[in-house]
């Protein structure tokens, strides 16, 4: 969401597969204490932008944890700009 709040986006959509998080991020859920400052800090993000937030089935997120994955590992920035771009691995993650 910082990243989103620096190139000024002004509409995102966020996919999560965390129901948990999406409730938490919409106001339907309190806040557990141990994660309330950075939660606080995306939702003040969410209330300046035009957020759409979307709970999304862990079945339909393995490219996204596929990317999120390959970014810890690499411990930086990962370049694709077309589905050929990404590792045999990476487009079975997409089907």
């Amino acid at each position: 969401m910082q990243y989103y709040k620096r190139k000024s986006f002004e509409k995102i959509i966020l996919e999560t597969d965390s129901l948990t998080i999406k409730n938490i991020l919409t106001r339907q859920w309190k806040i557990p204490w141990d994660y309330a400052e950075k939660i606080e800090e995306i939702q003040k993000i969410i209330t300046r932008k035009q957020v759409n937030i979307k709970h999304i089935f862990r079945e339909a997120n393995s490219l996204a944890d596929y990317l999120a994955n390959l970014e810890i590992e690499q411990a930086g920035t990962i370049h694709a700009h077309n589905f050929y771009d990404l590792s045999s691995r990476g487009r079975k993650s997409s089907i």
